[in-house]
């Protein structure tokens, strides 16, 4: 019985540290990054317009934010043109409940290069950092999406400045 005990102590205080290694790999996967992209992609419904909802703007705000990083950030065109450039992907995805509320969620996304080695050494993408929240804003506040989507971008400054 004691045996019994010492087991079910030992798988409860090792799911914490499963965890915490995970939260580890995800941020040491941002160290020695030189330079990286910044991809933004808006979900909403068609007749939701609002000037500050429009994925240049809240990139070119995500753009401001970052710039103090020891990092070069990639333009959209040259961007375009490769896949073999690291990116910070946003995907912001805003829907329409009852009495004009928007429940709205915003992910972080690190895609970097990989090769997968039992793939006989494949080339593609991956996630190594993720974050993300949800919320919700009435009519009148639909400009706070852009600013919490350009507030998340912190969650991954702060991470990448721990790490370099």
């Amino acid at each position: 019985m004691k045996n019994l005990g010492f087991i079910v102590l030992w798988v409860c205080l090792s799911i914490p540290v499963a965890a915490q290694n995970e939260v580890f790999r995800e941020s040491s996967s941002l160290q020695g990054i030189e330079e990286f992209g910044i991809v933004v992609n808006i979900e909403k419904p068609s007749d939701l317009e609002h000037d500050e909802l429009s994925a240049p703007v809240i990139r070119n705000s995500i753009a401001d934010k970052l710039k103090d990083l020891d990092v070069r950030l990639i333009d959209d065109e040259e961007l375009r043109n490769s896949d073999k450039y690291p990116i910070l992907y946003v995907h912001v995805n805003i829907m329409r409940a009852a009495k004009q509320l928007y429940p709205y969620s915003i992910e972080l996304n690190f895609y970097q290069p990989v090769k997968l080695i039992l793939q006989y050494d494949l080339q593609t993408t991956a996630t190594t950092w993720n974050s993300g929240l949800v919320g919700l804003v009435s009519g009148d506040l639909i400009h706070q999406i852009s600013e919490e989507a350009v507030y998340a971008s912190t969650l991954f400054k702060d991470a990448f400045e721990r790490v370099n």
